[in-house]
């Protein structure tokens, strides 16, 4: 296992005829063998096989059939082991998000979801099934965001952010999404709406009473139904969503929006 570990550079930049074998030999490893999880290899030999496959020359269709192939593999050799299924998944889940790898994330959710002698804990449970329901291409839900306005009837391209006034990051990420909001509104007409988890009216209002975005809050915290809906367990967390609500992309960061917004949408 070692070797294979410290092959995969060399492989996807001098020794390119040595993928197949290279992948193959990934697809034969005992991951039910006790001491896998406490190797300090881990997480180095996942994340090295899948970025070897996500650099492996070809179009985005075969490397996503690749991808879906090991993820099968591992969750077969899994199955019987609970514990080390759930650390593989979240290892895998957030080496997809870091690289944007989204259709792997939803194939890795489908299948776990679909495992009916697996046993997930209720974070893994919970991402999995935001993946599933909320993939890129899917139609997000539509929010009631007060008495008169739902999201589905701003008919304009959407970041939605949810968020709250008691979060550090969420207060250091809307000064960065003020210096966005003004350039992405008159070049691509983006209306940006915040859902506050807040439970406060008085922060909720001192937060947000000078904000150019739409803002709503029903005071309800992490209990919101829109949260429910979007299976939200941290903030902020981003949508980016077009006209029809369809969803673009799961942003990470505002700076990964700003170049969908630039270069895609």
């Amino acid at each position: 296992m070692q070797t294979l570990v410290k092959d995969m550079p060399e492989t996807i930049h001098k020794y390119t005829e040595n993928l197949p074998k290279n992948i193959q030999q990934f697809r034969s490893i005992d991951f039910s063998h006790p001491n896998f999880k406490t190797s300090g290899l881990f997480k180095e030999l996942i994340e090295g096989h899948y970025f070897l496959l996500e650099n492996m020359g070809q179009n985005l269709d075969s490397v996503y059939t690749q991808m879906n192939t090991s993820t099968d593999y591992l969750i077969k050799s899994l199955k019987k082991n609970d514990s080390l299924l759930n650390t593989v998944s979240e290892t895998l889940f957030k080496y997809f998000e870091k690289r944007s790898l989204y259709p792997a994330a939803a194939h890795l959710a489908t299948q776990m979801l679909s495992q009916d002698q697996c046993v997930l804990s209720t974070s893994l449970a919970n991402t999995m099934q935001k993946y599933k329901d909320l993939k890129v291409g899917a139609i997000a839900p539509d929010i009631q965001l007060d008495a008169s306005t739902t999201l589905s009837s701003i008919k304009k391209p959407v970041l939605l952010v949810f968020g709250a006034s008691g979060c550090t990051h969420c207060k250091k990420e809307a000064l960065e999404l003020l210096g966005y909001y003004d350039t992405w509104k008159a070049r691509k007409n983006i209306e940006v709406v915040y859902i506050s988890l807040d439970t406060d009216k008085q922060a909720f209002k001192t937060t947000y009473q000078n904000t150019p975005w739409q803002t709503y809050c029903d005071y309800k915290g992490w209990e919101t139904q829109a949260a429910k809906d979007y299976y939200i367990n941290a903030t902020p967390t981003y949508f980016l969503l077009d006209k029809d609500l369809k969803i673009l992309v799961h942003p990470r960061s505002l700076g990964q929006v700003d170049a969908w917004v630039t270069h895609k949408l």
